[in-house]
């Protein structure tokens, strides 16, 4: 439908809000792990090894938590079925068999925004605000891929919208000192393993 005009000649963009709509209440919705609480996800994700226990516990988990709520706060809506279509096959967690979906797109904001800022709270929440809100997308792998267990190396590259940069530059210049200490990390990890 959206390839189609409506009677009046415009592109009909509410099929595709819909076909987005459509999709998590007959295909997301259903294949999402339930967990009660936020504590339970938190708990179950890092005993069985799909988060990194490491940066979750650079933080108390009354903040990330806060975090969490910041970010479901901001009711972010896929405006597209293809953007939806495209972060549930590509970019959220999955469980290990890749039939069910462990995380939302809040989830995986909050997980990247943790494992970057390193223990910085006030680094945290920038970085959940400009990703939610369309600013500032790393890019990928880094955002499928950082906070989780069983990943490859991460790569800091990102994509920032350059029409609205609300102090992004700021943020960016913290981000990569993030960046280089994490990868320094990565790199006494790997000569402590080898």
């Amino acid at each position: 439908m959206l390839n189609l005009y409506d009677a009046d000649g415009k592109i009909q963009f509410e099929k595709d809000r819909e076909a987005a709509h459509q999709y998590f209440r007959e295909h997301v919705n259903q294949n999402t792990v339930f967990f009660h609480d936020v504590d339970e996800k938190l708990d179950y994700l890092i005993k069985e090894n799909y988060y990194e226990r490491e940066v979750l516990d650079q933080y108390s988990r009354n903040y990330v938590k806060s975090l969490l709520d910041r970010a479901y706060a901001k009711k972010f809506r896929f405006p597209t079925f293809l953007g939806a279509f495209k972060y549930y096959t590509s970019y959220t967690l999955k469980t290990f068999d890749g039939k069910r979906y462990l995380e939302r797109f809040e989830d995986r904001v909050c997980m990247v925004a943790l494992t970057l800022a390193a223990g910085d709270t006030g680094l945290a929440e920038k970085l959940v605000d400009e990703i939610i809100d369309g600013r500032f997308q790393p890019a990928t792998p880094t955002f499928p891929e950082l906070g989780q267990k069983a990943t490859g190396r991460a790569s800091f590259v990102f994509f920032v919208e350059n029409r609205r940069l609300h102090g992004v530059h700021r943020t960016l210049h913290q981000l990569g000192a993030a960046a280089v200490q994490a990868r320094r990390r990565s790199c006494v990890a790997a000569q402590q393993y080898s």
